[in-house]
């Protein structure tokens, strides 16, 4: 159950699929909100302390996801699942792949552009390990900025396609992502 198989996903992998994915979104929807906040806000600086940190942590649960990928593996994909919407589902993966490490390299570059470190819930911080000029800090922004609201494109239409193939192509895409099966299927077993 904690492992996947060659039809389906383990509870670790289906653990940090949700995880990262509601965290991503989340924290896109908090770095929208904040924006909107004035200077005398209470939640100014705290937001944005919390939109840090969570981004931290995102991007810490982003490299241990791709480490226990290398250790698990991945299920293939269903019948269902045409050629050509597997080479777009493996670019999308990709692209998404990318922007759990993007997006909170470039807040990583914005918090720390002036020297400071990254409090993380006030048991320490993450360092500012090096300079960081003002070039390098706008271009930073922008690509936060882009990165964010297409990324959040993409999930859509990601878990549109999701959808599409577990509601019109009565495939197990969806499923398999959302509940781990408790004993291993014939085919897993003859791995063994």
């Amino acid at each position: 159950m904690w492992r996947s198989g060659r039809d389906h996903y383990g509870l670790v992998s289906i653990g940090f699929h949700w995880t990262i994915a509601l965290g991503m979104t989340g924290l896109v929807g908090l770095g929208a909100w904040m924006v909107g906040l004035t200077y005398y806000d209470p939640w100014y600086n705290d937001s944005l302390a919390l939109h840090k940190a969570i981004g931290i942590v995102i991007l810490g649960l982003a490299l241990a996801k791709f480490g226990w990928r290398l250790v698990d593996g991945k299920p293939r994909y269903g019948p269902e699942v045409r050629p050509r919407e597997r080479a777009a589902a493996t670019a999308m993966h990709w692209v998404l792949n990318g922007l759990m490490v993007l997006l909170p390299v470039t807040g990583y570059l914005i918090s720390t552009s002036e020297g400071a470190g990254i409090d993380m819930f006030g048991l320490g911080d993450v360092p500012a390990f090096f300079d960081v000029s003002t070039t390098t800090r706008d271009v930073a922004i922008d690509l936060h900025y882009y990165l964010a609201y297409g990324g959040i494109a993409l999930v859509g239409l990601h878990a549109g396609a999701a959808l599409k193939h577990t509601l019109i192509d009565r495939g197990s895409t969806l499923i398999r992502m959302l509940a781990p099966r408790a004993r291993p299927s014939a085919a897993d077993r003859s791995e063994s």
